[in-house]
């Protein structure tokens, strides 16, 4: 358990990393509007994260709760996993930080392609925010079949 420990935390604390950062950076343009570095990070690093947190338009305009919900949901499963020795909660916590970062990945879509074009064009995939949404992304996967190869060898031996 323990060497499998750091598999399974590193998926989670990489989405909450990344939300919480985003976020951060979003409340930090409103103290310093003329930071460019607070602006280069808002709209080129982290822009996928803010498209990945408006998906439900009528909730909540500026994705702060949404925020707060995977934040704070995946820390609780983190903390309930740690504290409890238990796996089932930091196995739960890897699996819902891949299905976010699929959600970030559909985000880095719709920021990067206009409403109605199909394909993606090449260039998009060479800026800084699709650097982010791959570490995610293999960050989270390794988590999650981390937890998914320990539940395999638990059920078949």
């Amino acid at each position: 358990m323990a060497t499998r420990e750091p598999k399974l935390l590193l998926g989670p604390l990489v989405v909450v990393a990344v939300v919480a950062s985003a976020q951060c950076g979003a409340y930090a343009l409103d103290a310093w509007p003329r930071s460019m570095v607070l602006w280069y990070l808002n709209l080129e690093v982290f822009r996928p994260v803010h498209y990945s947190l408006f998906m439900a338009d009528g909730v909540d305009p500026t994705g702060v709760s949404q925020a707060f919900g995977v934040v704070l949901g995946l820390l609780a499963l983190i903390c309930s996993g740690l504290f409890g020795k238990a796996r089932l909660p930091l196995a739960i916590a890897s699996n819902l930080s891949f299905l976010y970062s699929v959600v970030l990945l559909y985000g880095f879509y719709a920021a990067n392609n206009r409403a109605l074009v199909v394909d993606i064009h090449l260039n998009a995939l060479w800026g800084p925010s699709f650097a982010l949404v791959v570490v995610v992304v293999v960050a989270a996967f390794v988590s999650s079949a981390s937890a998914h190869r320990a539940y395999w060898r638990e059920i078949f031996p």
